[in-house]
């Protein structure tokens, strides 16, 4: 179901008949959506036209029953089944609206899918059990209509927020900006608002840390912990720390069929992937994703994040067991263009190849560039 009131009329009556309420984006393959309802294990199908497809008998369910199933972005890997309970989902929602303190009546403008967790719970769940006003539109027209009709409040990500003017995001009570890494003139234009940084993994439901508003003094700020623990594991043989998260915000697990496998240890700590750095005001400043560095051929061990942060998300590096460190080029060249490790000459790429590469969060998924480009 696309955003709207026909996505909350469903959600409302999955949750009065005790039903798993699993929201899949219209727009994607039928070969994407078939695989989805695998992994979900769905039993009934209800389209945009009002149609209910039965799928296979319901069966019932051994443990706690998922309130939701939300699909992960899929920036590193195959997109996978995260199912939610209702605790964590409340958790989030309490915890990040006691943050906000937006009164009922607050108008909330987005273009967030709400089948993606930063949506789902952040925009639409927290709006809907919060009294707001919600509207939701495409991203195409999101500007022009964020420019007609201001609202109060704003959730987004970094590729949409930074086509907002200054004007109007200033004039905003506050919101959330996550999904993707922040940095560069992005960050900088937004110290003069209300906005705040937000991290999280649809693992956390999505919520784990909350800057306060108008805190962007780091590149790659992530925030504070915000309604569970959150804390960087010991050191690993290349020296970085992994983000730990525990607390009831955690999802009951993920799910590939009938199979639901733990996403937390027997410690009830998540290991999140995502490494950071700890600040002196006790946030977070991300470094890149755990698997997402590579090792060239002669063993050398290559961070890509750190060093793409020069150049506000114009540069990915990508050379797994290769020789030298290719850099992908987004627009022109940087003219003062350097790197610490062996490189090759720096490519430029179409923006086709971007948006081949770009996420429904605005991430650049790096092992998708790496394909495209070995198949270039």
């Amino acid at each position: 179901l696309p955003n709207g009131p026909e996505f909350a009329a469903a959600f409302l009556a999955c949750l009065q008949r005790g039903l798993t309420f699993v929201p899949l984006n219209p727009g994607l393959t039928p070969s994407a959506l078939e695989e989805r309802m695998r992994l979900a294990s769905v039993t009934g199908v209800l389209t945009a036209e009002g149609n209910l497809v039965r799928r296979r008998p319901s069966s019932n369910p051994s443990g706690t029953a998922p309130a939701v199933i939300l699909f992960t972005s899929g920036s590193f890997g195959d997109a996978r089944a995260i199912a939610l309970g209702e605790v964590g989902l409340l958790s989030v929602v309490d915890s990040h609206h006691a943050a906000l303190g937006y009164p009922p009546g607050t108008r909330i403008l987005g273009c967030l899918h709400w089948t993606h967790a930063f949506g789902f719970t952040l925009e639409f769940l927290m709006g809907l059990l919060k009294g707001a006003q919600l509207r939701s539109v495409p991203p195409s027209s999101f500007v022009q209509t964020l420019t007609e009709h201001r609202p109060d409040v704003l959730f987004g990500v970094p590729r949409t927020v930074s086509a907002v003017p200054d004007a109007i995001l200033a004039s905003l009570a506050g919101g959330i900006v996550g999904g993707a890494p922040i940095r560069g003139s992005l960050r900088v234009r937004l110290e003069r608002t209300r906005l705040r940084v937000g991290y999280g993994q649809t693992e956390c439901s999505p919520g784990a840390t909350l800057g306060s508003p108008g805190e962007w003094e780091h590149d790659d700020f992530l925030g504070r912990p915000l309604g569970c623990e959150v804390v960087l594991g010991p050191p690993d043989e290349d020296g970085g720390r992994e983000l730990l998260v525990r607390g009831g915000n955690t999802a009951l697990g993920s799910l590939d069929g009938e199979t639901l496998k733990p996403v937390v240890g027997p410690d009830g700590w998540l290991a999140t992937g995502d490494l950071a750095l700890q600040t002196d005001t006790g946030g977070f400043v991300f470094q890149g994703r755990s698997d997402e560095r590579f090792k060239l051929d002669n063993g050398r061990m290559v961070n890509p994040a750190p060093l793409e942060l020069p150049y506000e998300d114009r540069v990915l590096l990508i050379g797994a067991g290769q020789s030298m460190v290719q850099p992908l080029v987004r627009g022109d060249i940087p003219p003062d263009f350097s790197l610490p490790v062996p490189h090759r000459a720096p490519r430029r790429m179409p923006e086709s190849f971007w948006a081949a590469c770009t996420t429904s969060s605005g991430k650049v998924s790096r092992r998708r560039a790496e394909q495209l480009f070995a198949s270039s």
